[in-house]
């Protein structure tokens, strides 16, 4: 009885002991990807086309800063000699603030602000070969959006640094297109849109 209770001891001065230290502190950097877990095929990938990074100031004070790029193009032969083409890409630049509360020694709430922009880029060319800059023959715009929200999450700490996680929050978009002069395009304007989103995908990260 005496040697179980001595053990069962030992063990939990070994969890502790591992336990301790396992959450960032003051001056660690993190960086974070994206496991989309219930798509078609569960692939890793990046945030939102982005890679996003903190730096802790304080134990439980982080700054974050996200930059994302995206770029698509589609073909389409309406002859043998004619090719309509358009292109599409977007690169976003965000900044933040986060406070996270430890509830565990392996769970951590956070809740932030955070407010960026994108400059959006299109072109198409036409069955002639005219090449117009400002909008593609997918709907998209050559502009700027700018977002601001706030937002918060949960990290899940599974080692030392390597934590998972989720986020949800609320965001403002508003953006504005530039005019184009091809003629079947729609007319560009501004616009601004709010809601709540929800990250597609299971937070990886790790602070270092």
């Amino acid at each position: 009885m005496k040697k179980s209770m001595i053990l069962m001891a030992a063990l939990v001065a070994v969890m502790s002991v591992n336990a301790q230290g396992i959450m960032p502190e003051k001056g660690d950097m993190g960086v974070e990807i994206g496991l989309r877990p219930f798509s078609e095929s569960a692939v890793f990938n990046l945030i939102d086309n982005g890679i996003r990074l903190r730096y802790f100031l304080t134990d439980n004070d982080a700054l974050r800063l996200r930059l994302g790029f995206n770029w698509g193009q589609t073909k389409e032969t309406t002859s043998s000699s004619n090719l309509n083409k358009s292109g599409y890409s977007n690169c976003d630049l965000s900044l933040g603030c986060e406070r996270h509360w430890g509830v565990s020694e392996r769970i951590s709430l956070y809740a932030g602000v955070q407010a960026g922009c994108s400059r959006l880029l299109a072109f198409h060319y036409d069955a002639s070969g005219n090449k117009y800059e400002t909008t593609d023959n997918n709907g998209h715009f050559s502009g700027w959006q700018f977002m601001g929200g706030a937002f918060t999450g949960i990290d899940v700490y599974l080692w030392k640094g390597l934590y998972c996680g989720a986020e949800m929050g609320l965001m403002m978009e508003r953006t504005r297109e530039s005019q184009s002069s091809y003629t079947f395009a729609p007319i560009a304007h501004t616009y601004t849109t709010a809601g709540f989103y929800c990250e597609p995908a299971i937070r990886l990260g790790w602070a270092f």
